[in-house]
């Protein structure tokens, strides 16, 4: 049996020694390596979009086309008036009126240029007796037929147009706040479809013009948050330089909306009530069917603390346009980035 000489020990502890002091250096090298890979890529909502969702890709598209079809409801509710507040197209004298104590040929007289016992122009009844005379199309054509808003009445067919535009600024107030403190721009969204149904809707009930004045004003509040969130919807999902373009978009359907009130008032002309209630529908449909597909503001999630919802509306917008976002980014605020910056450059 051979006994190990000191000179073998020394060699034995040398190797161990050297052994360690490689396991240690791999070991600070993994450590480095996963430091390396756990270090966050702090990026603000705009650099995302710009580097890895895309300026403007088919997820924005779709995006902007979604929120802007609310504008078709906004234009609807706005020019709605044009129909149903219209003067009547003509008058004529009754005919049980002409057998009784008013003269026919009276009546027929102060009708000139309206031709045989027919008048256009309504202010020619002010002076004939109650009963004596109708609207051509009956009295549910318009508002004003319904509840002669004429002659000395007249002025009161202004109120209802001109509470529904100061509904429409106190609105505007309204869902600016709510949708920045409270519920975000789609829920914000969601709720002025929901009001704009419901009081269009209510307005074809009124039983008078004080009702109906009343229910214009909600209308006019309940429509303005749409104009709003569609706006901010579509250009805070896109890069810097798509933001006017896509501001403009709204205008279209806008106009869209505007262009199918003559084709939906045609054939109802008779009935203006028939008119509100036609236009609350789309509202509904529009909430249950697009709505669920328009995301939420990225920036708005990210300023409310919830960066998760944040990044996964982001990533959502990055595979529809068939792109992929990293997987250690940290969204941060513009202004955290600008005072990180300034702290690290001093």
């Amino acid at each position: 049996m051979q006994y190990p000489t000191p000179r073998m020990v020394n060699m034995v502890i040398k190797k161990e020694e050297e052994a360690k002091e490689i396991s240690h250096e791999k070991g600070d090298d993994d450590t480095a390596t996963a430091a390396v890979a756990e270090e966050k890529m702090k990026l603000t909502v705009d650099e995302v979009i710009e580097k890895y969702v895309g300026s403007f890709g088919l997820s924005q598209m779709l995006q902007v086309v979604l929120v802007s079809f609310s504008w078709v409801f906004d234009s609807q509710n706005t020019l709605v008036t044009i129909f149903t507040d219209a003067q009547p197209s003509g008058w004529r004298c009754k005919t049980s009126a002409m057998n009784a104590s008013l003269s026919p040929s009276w009546c027929m007289n102060d009708t000139a240029g309206g031709g045989g016992n027919e008048g256009q122009l309504p202010g020619h009844v002010c002076g004939l007796a109650a009963g004596s005379w109708e609207w051509i199309g009956g009295n549910s054509a318009t508002t004003i037929a319904e509840w002669d808003l004429i002659c000395h009445r007249k002025f009161l067919a202004a109120i209802p147009t001109s509470l529904f535009f100061i509904g429409s600024i106190f609105g505007c107030t309204f869902y600016g706040r709510l949708a920045d403190v409270w519920l975000g721009r789609k829920k914000t969204l969601l709720l002025a479809c929901i009001l704009t149904s419901i009081t269009t809707f209510f307005a074809s009930l009124s039983p008078n013009v004080w009702i109906y004045s009343f229910l214009r004003f909600a209308n006019g509040f309940a429509r303005s948050g749409n104009g709003i969130c569609s706006i901010v919807l579509s250009m805070e999902v896109v890069g810097n330089k798509w933001r006017g373009l896509v501001g403009q978009y709204g205008f279209f359907f806008y106009t869209a909306g505007l262009l199918s009130l003559p084709f939906i008032a045609y054939p109802i002309r008779t009935h203006w009530r028939y008119l509100y209630r036609i236009i609350s529908l789309p509202p509904l449909v529009y909430i249950f069917l697009l709505v669920p597909l328009v995301v939420e503001s990225p920036r708005w999630l990210l300023v409310r603390g919830r960066n998760k919802e944040a990044l996964e509306v982001l990533r959502k917008l990055a595979r529809w346009n068939r792109k992929k976002l990293p997987d250690n980014i940290e969204l941060i605020i513009p202004s955290q980035a600008t005072t990180t910056g300034s702290n690290t450059f001093n």
